[in-house]
């Protein structure tokens, strides 16, 4: 049984980790005993000089003096640093108990005295405590007990049976202390790393992303903090895919998890060196780079990675396509802390979705002010009361058919009491990238619909939406609820959407417009012929109207093919059923030129005008009459019935 649990400890000293954990252990204890030790061998010198002057004395003294000195080395040099081996530990141990032996032997030998023979006994004992390992406690343990045997075999018979029962008994303490003390310090070793291996555990699942297996948002911004706090240049991008919350919302959170899966398995086979890749939330990544690329390099990576992204996965029966866009920003030259890195990476993926859409942007220290200009207004409108600031000018629209106004569009303003007047396109876009245009609208909104219900019956709201309005059904569900509650007609109201707003997902957009189209508003596509001016919006999505962009009308007046490519637009708008409205008309050349598209009796063509008003036509105004009336002069353009 004593053996088979010396085996068992034996065993355990073989795994590196204990073997570690037993020299932190031990450490302590050993120093610790040197202490008296190097106390005791001094008292020791001492004596031996106040005794009779002999060269046997000086020699007994100066082994004692040399031990004293040896365990003062050990404890305060050899076994003093932070990281001792349990190898140093264990030829520490053994100079010790050799130590100590060499100075029980030396002086037994020099003045034998039989009693003395009793000290191998108890230094057995000590070194049952001091061997460290199993081999040098057993070969300490019995080097004293052997030499007590040599010692003894010269005495009488009687003493010898004496010594050698004293000698056995010695060893089973011995052997028994060594085996008790060794399973209490390795039981306490065993937790202790099963306590840190616990820990290391939660370490991991909190620094873990559980869907996807990479380190999640708290793991990389502890990295990105650290290589900050030692001043090591990297760069932070941000990758945000596109197109994926389409495909989340008609497939099902599970296919979407599937998805998110497959796109990370292809991001960490490109296998980048240097790179660390990990998820924010969502569908958004960071990845941190070696700040020794050249800002060419990177966008080469990033320009790799998105185009390995974008190729179609197979989930299950499902091929799904993804795009992804992504911003990058360098530390230190960009930024001089984590926060304002995040932000101008940030800043950069924005500028990538919005202008730049599937591909790599990296932050330009030139955009410093427009960057700090967007986080002055995305604290506003988190702080401000935009109920009170936020207010719509009407843009009236001009049907030269009916030679009246027929509607008006609602133009957003925010007059803020500490940045004064801010233009609609910054704070319409600060509110997009901070998550708050959703609040933006519902205020909006509301307003338009207490204005148009105090309007003529015949007057219609058109009403601009966001992307990222029309990506959320239930906040358009919300608008709806809204239109019912008013006691407004949904024929009074009409929604425009950009081509820009659809473009991230198509079939979700066409859902959500259906979903309006079929309570009774009108749905227009504005800004047509500007950005990617894809005919395909014309055929797939529910629309009721074109706004054709202002940067054509402009130029009829000078422009043969200018004049072509709008009378085309018309001439198409007339033949899929469709009104149209030219945006920009200002001058009365422009007007002459226009008109004649106008005519015959299924004209659907409109002019919106330029110049707005505060309020639209009060309830009894009439709606005939010069289109300019109110307006301060100038005019733009529209085709209706």
């Amino acid at each position: 049984m004593v053996f088979s649990s010396l085996w068992d400890t034996h065993r355990r000293f073989v795994d590196p980790a204990r073997r570690q954990a037993m020299a932190k252990a031990y450490t302590p204890i050993i120093r610790s005993i040197l202490i008296p030790g190097c106390a005791y061998y001094a008292f020791t010198t001492y004596r031996y000089f106040d005794s009779d002057f002999s060269v046997t004395m000086m020699m007994l003294a100066g082994l004692s003096a040399f031990t004293s000195l040896g365990y003062y080395f050990l404890r305060q040099h050899v076994l003093a640093g932070p990281d001792v081996t349990l190898r140093r530990l264990e030829l520490s141990g053994l100079f010790f108990n050799l130590f100590i032996y060499l100075n029980v032997l030396s002086n037994l030998l020099v003045n034998f005295e039989q009693p003395k023979l009793v000290y191998f006994a108890l230094t057995a004992v000590i070194f049952s405590t001091t061997g460290i390992t199993l081999r040098v406690t057993l070969a300490s343990v019995l080097l004293s007990l052997a030499t007590l045997y040599m010692f003894a075999s010269r005495l009488p018979d009687e003493l010898f049976s004496q010594y050698v029962s004293i000698g056995i008994a010695t060893t089973f303490a011995s052997i028994g202390m060594t085996t008790l003390l060794r399973q209490v310090i390795l039981r306490q070793i065993d937790a202790r790393l099963l306590a840190d291996e616990l820990a290391a555990k939660a370490r991991e699942l909190a620094d873990t992303d559980m869907l996807t297996g990479v380190p999640n948002r708290r793991a990389m911004f502890d990295r990105i903090d650290y290589l900050v706090q030692q001043r090591r240049p990297f760069w932070m991008g941000i990758i945000d895919l596109d197109g994926f919350k389409g495909i989340n919302d008609v497939y099902g959170h599970l296919i979407g998890d599937r998805l998110l899966r497959a796109v990370v398995e292809r991001a960490k086979a490109m296998d980048v060196e240097g790179v660390t890749f990990g998820r924010i939330g969502g569908d958004e990544f960071i990845a941190i780079l070696p700040g020794s690329m050249t800002e060419d390099e990177v966008r080469q990576t990033g320009a790799r990675s998105i185009e390995s992204i974008s190729v179609p996965y197979a989930v299950e029966t499902l091929d799904l396509s993804v795009g992804a866009s992504a911003g990058f920003a360098h530390f230190p030259s960009m930024g001089s802390s984590s926060a304002q890195l995040y932000e101008k990476a940030d800043f950069a993926l924005y500028k990538a979705k919005s202008q730049f859409r599937g591909q790599c942007i990296v932050f330009d220290t030139d955009e410093d002010q427009e960057m700090r200009q967007a986080i002055a207004i995305e604290r506003e409108l988190r702080e401000s009361n935009l109920a009170d600031e936020l207010y719509l000018l009407y843009q009236p629209q001009y049907s030269p058919c009916m030679k009246r106004v027929v509607g008006f569009e609602a133009l957003a303003r925010w007059q803020n009491a500490n940045l004064g007047l801010v233009r609609p396109d910054h704070f319409i876009r600060a509110a997009e990238r901070a998550g708050h245009i959703r609040k933006v609208t519902d205020i909006l909104f509301t307003k338009g619909l207490a204005e148009i219900s105090s309007w003529p019956k015949d007057i219609s709201l058109s009403f601009n939406l966001s992307g990222q309005d029309i990506s959320n059904q239930a906040f358009i569900m919300s608008l709806l609820g809204k239109i019912m509650a008013s006691g407004v007609s949904p024929k009074r109201l009409e929604f425009e959407i950009t081509e820009t707003a659809v473009m991230t997902d198509l079939e979700t957009s066409k859902a959500v417009l259906e979903t309006l189209r079929a309570s009774g508003c009108k749905i227009a596509l504005d800004d047509f012929g500007s950005g990617y001016s894809s005919f395909e919006y014309l055929d797939q999505l529910p629309l009721d109207k074109v706004k054709v962009d202002r940067s054509f009308v402009r130029k009829v007046a000078h422009s043969e093919t200018s004049r072509e490519i709008v009378a085309g637009l018309i001439g198409l708008c007339r033949k899929l059923d469709l009104r149209c409205v030219l945006e920009g008309v200002e001058t009365e050349s422009e007007m002459a030129i226009l008109t004649p598209h106008a005519a015959g009796p299924h004209s659907r063509l409109s002019f919106r005008q330029t110049h707005v008003r505060r309020r639209g036509p009060q309830a009894g105004a009439s709606s005939g009459g010069d289109p300019r009336q109110g307006c301060h002069g100038g005019r733009a353009f529209s085709l209706n019935k």
